[in-house]
């Protein structure tokens, strides 16, 4: 399968990094979270973009292909028949395959986010717009 090679590819960040890197902001960086809006909605790591599936294309479209990008889902990612259980995964590798080249998923997804007592974000789903400027931690 094509995205075996990618996945053999694919880095990891630990919820501490990423929680590091965001207190940091040295580097240009994007999270995205790949899960429905509905689930974003509910909570979402702080300065994430919604980007579920399809949206995935229209958010790289315009950006830079060594941009750091953190994708997540509801957990990790798995080889698994449920199509939630692979979002964060399937996303990441289609940006590796669209030629981004430091793209990373967080382990343990949200899940692992929210259940180490990180702030958590929510949103109204009718207040959602498409991002301007995707890399907007720059």
């Amino acid at each position: 399968m094509v995205f075996d090679l990618y996945e053999q590819k694919l880095k990891n960040i630990s919820v501490d990094d990423l929680k590091n890197l965001i207190h940091r902001r040295s580097n240009a960086y994007l999270i995205v979270d790949a899960r429905e809006l509905e689930a974003y909605c509910k909570g979402h790591i702080p300065g994430a973009c919604d980007a579920f599936d399809a949206e995935i294309e229209s958010l790289a479209a315009n950006m830079d292909k060594n941009a750091h990008i953190i994708v997540y889902g509801p957990g990790q990612w798995v080889r698994s028949e449920n199509p939630a259980d692979r979002l964060s995964g399937d996303a990441a590798m289609r940006l590796m395959k669209m030629g981004f080249k430091n793209v990373m998923e967080l382990n343990g997804g949200f899940e692992a986010w929210a259940n180490a007592g990180n702030r958590v974000d929510t949103c109204n789903p009718t207040s959602i717009k498409p991002a301007a400027n995707p890399l907007k931690n720059m």
